[in-house]
């Protein structure tokens, strides 16, 4: 019997002793949700920025307010956009709107830029042209090609936004 009883008081100090230093869920620190979220907080209370896109070139329009020097700027600048808010250039527009229409890229870009799709380097006989509420500087209308990157009319420049995460 002796060993039976030295066996359950093992086992008891055991449990006592696992139990006691077992996390207690009401301290551990909260669980960030940041499913859908593109900014969420850093250590030192400043704002991460989840990466989807980033500038990879740029064409100068014919009537450009900008130059080579400012377009350069741009380069590798990034972009997040998720289903309700862009974050651009260190600014963010929240609550946006998406609306998205195929339309034929020569008709659109000749009507709405005075442009051709072979001055922008674009192939696609037709383009995705989204339109927001998103008051950002080149983000109320851009397109979307098939090869799923952005442009942008910024002060005259095409910028275009290449992927940086492939899906």
């Amino acid at each position: 019997m002796p060993s039976s009883f030295l066996l359950l008081v093992m086992a008891l100090i055991w449990s006592f002793g696992t139990s006691m230093f077992a996390p207690n869920p009401e301290d551990q620190p909260p669980v960030l949700e940041t499913e859908g979220l593109s900014s969420p907080p850093t250590v030192n209370g400043g704002v991460s920025m989840r990466v989807l896109w980033t500038i990879s070139g740029y064409k100068v329009g014919e009537s450009a307010v900008w130059g080579e020097e400012e377009a350069r700027k741009m380069l590798f600048k990034p972009l997040d956009i998720d289903a309700t808010k862009i974050t651009f250039d260190g600014q963010t527009c929240r609550d946006v709107i998406f609306k998205k229409e195929e339309v034929n890229a020569k008709e659109y870009l000749d009507h709405v830029y005075h442009t051709t799709p072979r001055a922008l380097d674009i192939e696609d006989e037709v383009v995705e042209v989204i339109k927001t509420n998103c008051d950002l500087p080149g983000f109320a209308e851009y397109m979307r090609l098939r090869d799923r990157r952005l442009i942008i009319h910024l002060n005259g420049i095409f910028f275009y936004f290449k992927p940086a995460v492939k899906y």
